[in-house]
């Protein structure tokens, strides 16, 4: 009985964890809007408010930022340039190390990271709800857009892909020997005679061979 029992219970699968993906290393940079928020805080404090209340600080400096001339943003817009360029710099030396090549033009982007680009744009400054997120809301505003809606980001891809042909081609002029792997030399090895079932086996790798070189 015991062990129709143990055969009835159901068996308990671990789910797999997913495997995050791994970061180069290299801090981003941080944006002009967070940079003051870190010296609003800062002021807030000195004030005498309460800064613990995650919520509240961060409707008032959204409002704070909002309300400020692009004549005021600008020592924060330039402190986040010059962290930009701190990153590029960074990613320049790492792509080199890695065998990339900085001076190659970047593929097109798809229309949905053209209209992200656009969302984060609109979304700068502005207070989110507890547990939401740009990405998540940009893909639920994308989910709803009609296809009218998506146009303007499809043409922003095609327009974005002429520049990117036209850029490879004087990058292929100016580098004839970017992208093409040495071909590595077939060896053949002469196989000693057997019996049938082997030379059934020695036909199946060659095949095999045959398949990976195509593939390459």
């Amino acid at each position: 009985m015991e062990a129709m029992k143990r055969k009835a219970s159901p068996v308990k699968v671990k789910r797999a964890k997913k495997v995050k993906k791994a970061s180069d290393g290299i801090k981003k940079p941080t944006s002009a809007y967070i940079y003051f928020v870190s010296d609003y805080r800062l002021m807030l404090k000195k004030k005498g408010k309460d800064t613990s209340r995650v919520q509240e600080v961060a409707k008032l400096c959204g409002a704070a930022w909002k309300g400020m001339t692009d004549e005021e943003k600008a020592p924060y817009v330039e402190k986040y340039k010059l962290d930009r360029s701190r990153y590029l710099q960074e990613k320049d030396v790492l792509d080199k190390k890695m065998g990339k090549d900085p001076n190659k033009p970047k593929r097109p982007q798809t229309a949905y990271f053209c209209f992200l680009a656009d969302f984060r744009k609109e979304m700068a400054g502005k207070t989110l709800n507890d547990g939401d997120k740009i990405p998540q809301l940009a893909g639920e505003r994308w989910r709803g857009m009609t296809a009218e809606s998506k146009k303007k980001y499809e043409l922003m891809v095609e327009k974005d892909k002429e520049r990117y042909e036209k850029q490879m081609e004087e990058y292929k002029k100016n580098n004839p020997d970017a992208g093409k792997k040495p071909v590595p030399k077939k060896v053949v090895v002469a196989a000693p005679p057997s019996s049938d079932d082997d030379s059934d086996e020695d036909s199946e790798e060659e095949e095999d061979d045959t398949d990976s070189d195509e593939s390459d």
